[in-house]
């Protein structure tokens, strides 16, 4: 299991070389990942995205708990952006160094802003703000 990326050069240097040059040119170029035999742990995948969505929670609050945060409303935009910027922008990396699709970029910068915009809503509502 890994990430590998094709034409293959051990090193920077090398990739100056003419012969990697002409087989960039020539292609295919490209990415590959290698996921672990057998089926694919759904329960363990759920797992891990419910500590990382916890991780940004819990960042979100360290960041906004040097703000002065009077209204349940500005809790939802300040703590909203923070999650958005967590869940969503980390995306466009993969469309500027991976060549993937900025249509598939968008379908996650779309999820990210839900999920951003749901972090905002739970720490308005169960927060106490003007206190």
């Amino acid at each position: 299991p890994g990430e590998y990326a094709f034409p293959y050069s051990a090193s920077m240097k090398d990739m100056g070389e003419p012969e990697m040059i002409e087989k960039h040119k020539r292609g295919p170029v490209g990415f590959l990942t290698i996921m672990p035999s057998g089926p694919p742990g759904i329960g363990k995948n759920l797992a891990l995205w419910f500590a990382y969505s916890i991780m940004i929670s819990i960042f979100a609050a360290y960041i906004t708990s040097f703000l002065e945060i009077k209204t349940a409303r500005e809790a939802f935009r300040l703590i909203s952006t923070v999650a958005v910027l967590s869940y969503a922008v980390t995306h466009i990396h993969n469309s500027i160094w991976k060549a993937q699709p900025w249509k598939t970029t968008a379908k996650y910068l779309f999820d990210g802003i839900v999920f951003g915009l749901l972090t905002g809503a739970v720490f308005a509502w169960l927060g106490k703000w003007g206190g």
